[in-house]
């Protein structure tokens, strides 16, 4: 089951359309649940919904998943700037990017101070940072990555799928050695080996998500890096991932 309402988002001063997916047997019982919210969040369930006509499919995938949980999808901006300024937490200088005004912080602090706890006070939720992660692609995962750097007291758990880490790779490396990030930490970074226009572009790109891994794992983290075998910059193939970054998330010991 999938509900939706909308709440006022302040960085962007408009609406924004929460969808929200209850388990099956949500309505049978009065049992409560781990939530993961996904940023880009219209493309977390129907493809109807979805920006490019292909979603994560997360409700077709939690039907049959061993671990009952509420995924709570965020809806972007569908305007590519906004998008960008809004999912960026750094002032970035010269290059790409450059002059964007960076609201990636106060999205976060957004989802912690208003979402959360509309979220938490509809839902049969576990509150509780062990029980509560976030999941992002491109400059979604590079807010997810920063969520769980500048935001750890809120979620122990990210998947950071093919992050746009390419120019704030040092300031994400800064954010995790400065927050410190809690032992029970899990994060999920991947990318595509289709992603890269050649060989020393990927070499470069997973040179980053290598750097940034060993960060979190410098500070007591448990990190699953992937380079996914032909995988493009897209969510028809980012989806294929789901079951690797879900249990990695959730259920390995």
């Amino acid at each position: 089951m999938i509900e939706r309402f909308g709440v006022c988002f302040a960085p962007g001063m408009d609406e924004r359309v929460i969808s929200v997916y209850l388990p099956v047997g949500y309505g049978a019982c009065d049992a409560r649940y781990p939530v993961m919210y996904m940023l880009d969040g219209q493309n977390a369930f129907e493809e109807e919904k979805s920006v490019y006509g292909k979603s994560f499919n997360l409700h077709t995938f939690m039907t049959g998943w061993e671990k009952e949980m509420i995924i709570v999808g965020i809806e972007s901006s569908t305007e590519n700037d906004r998008r960008l300024a809004e999912y960026c937490p750094y002032a970035l200088g010269r290059g790409r990017w450059e002059g964007l005004h960076a609201r990636g912080d106060e999205t976060m602090r957004w989802i912690e101070e208003e979402l959360k706890p509309i979220i938490d006070g509809r839902y049969r939720t576990m509150s509780n940072r062990a029980c509560t992660g976030i999941i992002g692609a491109a400059t979604g995962g590079l807010l997810a990555l920063y969520a769980v750097a500048a935001f750890n007291h809120v979620f122990s758990k990210a998947a950071c799928i093919s992050p746009a880490i390419c120019s704030c790779h040092e300031q994400i490396k800064k954010q995790i050695r400065m927050d410190g990030i809690d032992a029970d930490t899990r994060v999920y970074l991947s990318m595509g080996e289709n992603e890269a226009r050649d060989k020393p572009a990927l070499a470069r790109m997973m040179g980053r998500i290598l750097g940034v891994g060993d960060a979190l794992m410098h500070c007591g983290a448990r990190v699953e890096m992937v380079l996914q075998e032909n995988g493009r910059h897209c969510e028809a193939d980012w989806r294929m991932q789901t079951e690797r970054f879900m249990r990695f998330l959730w259920l390995e010991g």
